[in-house]
């Protein structure tokens, strides 16, 4: 079973600091049956301006340190990246979880439509598929999935402008409270964002955090993942941990044994049949499911 966003590299951003909080991380992944976990720090210009090569070397670290300590974890090197208007910075050199062609990639709490939609065609553009991280916590994605489902309010979550202010708990909001943007250019005219379509991209996947459904986010986070999952929005579950001491309340084997909307999403096989050969996995690998 793989584990398609964590923020297990010590160090790097706002997830585990040392290596032996790296190391707890990775021990309560694997006793929750976890076999490869993808290390996907935050690539976010002027918070955390990762290259692809800083996060290669520290994979191979900590790698080597779980080896030592006898811990049965294959780590995958990816990040994590926003779709903000310096995204096509990175763009040149993007760094896919592992050996796949997924990129993993989020949306800003308020995020411009043109710049995301700009954002995943660049990684289509660039021959990988884009893997957009807990849409239920995103008020972009979880407003556009909820109207291609055409629920037009009716589906029992209240998803006013007020309601989704009020449920972001992205991680955004947390710094720009201690940092201020380094670099910050904003955009000139000759760089305006692509205008925003119907439509994403048709290769575009969707993950659900695991703490989304055990209300690790809260209630709301909580409702709109299972409306999302009702909707057959998901690919797959990762964990998004930050730190050992959430394992105990995101991994949460329980919650899922007897639930038939989560057991429903070993059917999809994780990925998508249309693009499944354009995805690379070790032999017997699953994808985040259970």
């Amino acid at each position: 079973m793989i584990d398609f966003h964590t923020h297990i590299l010590p160090a790097l951003d706002d997830g585990a600091i040392t290596v032996d909080d790296s190391i707890a991380m990775a021990k309560s992944l694997a006793a929750f049956g976890y076999t490869s976990v993808c290390c996907t720090p935050h690539c976010i210009k002027g918070y955390y301006d990762l290259t692809p090569q800083q996060v290669r070397k520290a994979t191979l670290m900590l790698q080597a340190d779980l080896d030592n300590e006898g811990v049965q974890l294959d780590l995958w090197p990816g990040m994590e990246y926003m779709l903000d208007e310096y995204f096509r910075e990175f763009a040149e050199d993007l760094l896919p979880l592992g050996n796949t062609k997924l990129v993993l990639c989020e949306a800003p709490p308020q995020a411009h439509p043109g710049f995301v939609q700009e954002g995943l065609e660049l990684i289509v553009e660039k021959g990988f598929v884009p893997l957009v991280a807990h849409p239920e916590r995103t008020p972009y994605f979880f407003e556009r999935i909820l109207a291609r489902g055409q629920c037009n309010g009716e589906c029992g979550i209240d998803f006013t402008p007020t309601a989704l202010h009020e449920s972001r708990t992205s991680i955004q909001g947390f710094l720009k409270k201690l940092f201020k943007r380094k670099n910050h250019k904003p955009r000139t005219t000759n760089h305006e964002p692509l205008h925003p379509s119907s439509n994403e991209p048709e290769s575009v996947l969707y993950h659900a955090n695991l703490g989304s459904f055990t209300g690790f986010y809260g209630p709301k986070v909580q409702r709109n993942a299972y409306e999302l999952l009702k909707l057959g929005a998901y690919t797959a579950l990762a964990s998004d941990l930050h730190e050992s001491r959430s394992a105990a309340v995101v991994l949460v084997q329980d919650k899922f044994e007897n639930n038939p909307f989560l057991n429903k999403m070993a059917e999809f096989d994780g990925i998508a049949p249309k693009i499944q050969k354009d995805i690379k996995l070790g032999e017997g690998e699953q994808i985040g499911l259970f």
